[in-house]
């Protein structure tokens, strides 16, 4: 038996992983050295592996990078992705330790996103006043959030984060009772959605994440008056959030390139942008479907083609779509099999009412459609802790779904 001291020490390590996530990238992978050696520790002491076996999806992940490492002509740059997905390889040991001797809550594991997130907006909000205030710094078009993005990771990945942490908290809220104090911050967290124009979050908290609170909201109190709060709060706060001209306007512009919309000027990149980065994407995988080009040559191959359909502006930048990306590494034939270990995972979930990590693996599948989500930390190791801890919901039959 496990004392509740010993238990809160591993649930405060896993946790420490999310906190930092959204604060520091080098703190970050600070704390997943120390959290991986802890677990070694734990592990080597009771002398167990035997769930380890669970947990194949992640660790093929990894195997399917330094596969493509072997491949890869430019090595540098092949390392640099392998090194990228070790935490693919840690995050089954440490979840395998906790199969058999710690109870994961959702709430208490996530929470530590949430505390981060709020973290890194308290801290871009003093600095960002020190810059209007002290510094006498612009603010005009745009410039409000523009200063306040400066200090807050990747819009793209902070969304995410915030998308997760608001129906974690509301979710605890509706089933509990309980995070009564963290409500406060929801509609905060739900207006900086709108702030971070981020194209994507914005129609996610509009069209998912209601209907996922309204089911839950459901089971509290009738239809209808579940229905008129989640439609009332979210128009109020939609119609707040888009006072903002720079919001506003990251909307309306979004196919001004192919409309010929008039605009006094181009202050974003719209959606023919993507366009080129996917034809020159697609044009690859045909030339090469089943095998790819290995991580560290793709970069140069997709520059190649860029070229070659005189795409000289998106030189540089990856396919924007994880599923392109993925193929592009490792090939239709190794992508499959990760999508149908992955489908299988998630069928499971599916059958123990998953809702909360369910809801994860969507907003992730959801940014994945524009974004390279595993080209950077912020959603390798998001997507690597979502995913194990998938798997220790789903293989261990004596719990509940908590």
């Amino acid at each position: 038996m496990i004392g509740n001291r010993k238990i809160n020490l591993d649930e405060i390590c896993i946790g420490l992983v999310l906190f930092t996530l959204p604060v520091s990238m080098k703190l970050n992978s600070i704390i997943l050295i120390i959290t991986s050696a802890y677990f070694t520790y734990k592990i080597l002491k009771v002398r167990t592996l035997k769930n380890i076996r669970f947990y194949g999806i992640s660790i093929l992940f990894f195997a399917a990078q330094l596969l493509s490492f072997f491949l890869s002509v430019n090595n540098k740059e092949a390392e640099e992705k392998l090194i990228l997905y070790l935490s693919f390889i840690i995050f089954p040991f440490i979840f395998s330790y906790a199969q058999s001797n710690i109870k994961l809550e959702k709430f208490r594991l996530f929470k530590w996103l949430f505390y981060g997130i709020i973290t890194v907006l308290i801290y871009g909000l003093i600095r960002f006043l020190y810059d209007i205030v002290v510094l006498d710094a612009r603010y005009d078009y745009g410039r409000g959030v523009a200063l306040f993005l400066k200090y807050i990771p990747h819009h793209i990945y902070f969304s995410m984060y915030v998308l997760i942490s608001i129906y974690i908290v509301v979710l605890e809220f509706l089933e509990n009772r309980k995070s009564k104090v963290l409500m406060i911050f929801v509609p905060v967290l739900f207006l900086s959605l709108i702030l971070l124009s981020s194209r994507m979050a914005i129609a996610l908290s509009i069209l998912v994440l209601p209907p996922f609170i309204y089911y839950k909201l459901n089971h509290v109190i009738n239809r209808r008056k579940a229905f008129i709060v989640i439609f009332s709060t979210v128009l109020l706060l939609t119609i707040i959030g888009f006072s903002n001209k720079f919001a506003r306007d990251r909307i309306l512009y979004t196919y001004y390139e192919i409309t010929d919309m008039e605009i006094s000027e181009n202050p974003f990149s719209g959606i023919s942008f993507r366009e080129k980065i996917w034809k020159g994407s697609i044009y690859l995988i045909k030339k090469s479907p089943w095998i790819g080009y290995g991580v560290g040559d793709t970069q140069r191959k997709l520059n190649d083609s860029y070229k070659s359909f005189g795409f000289e502006e998106v030189i540089w930048f990856n396919a924007h779509n994880q599923y392109l990306q993925l193929i592009l590494h490792h090939g239709l034939l190794i992508v499959l099999l990760l999508f149908v270990m992955l489908f299988l995972l998630l069928k499971k979930l599916v059958k123990k009412k998953a809702h909360f990590v369910l809801f994860c693996w969507l907003i992730i599948g959801s940014f994945s459609l524009t974004e390279s989500i595993l080209s950077r930390q912020w959603g390798v190791i998001l997507f690597a802790f979502v995913l194990n801890y998938s798997i220790y919901l789903a293989q261990d039959e004596t719990k509940e779904i908590i």
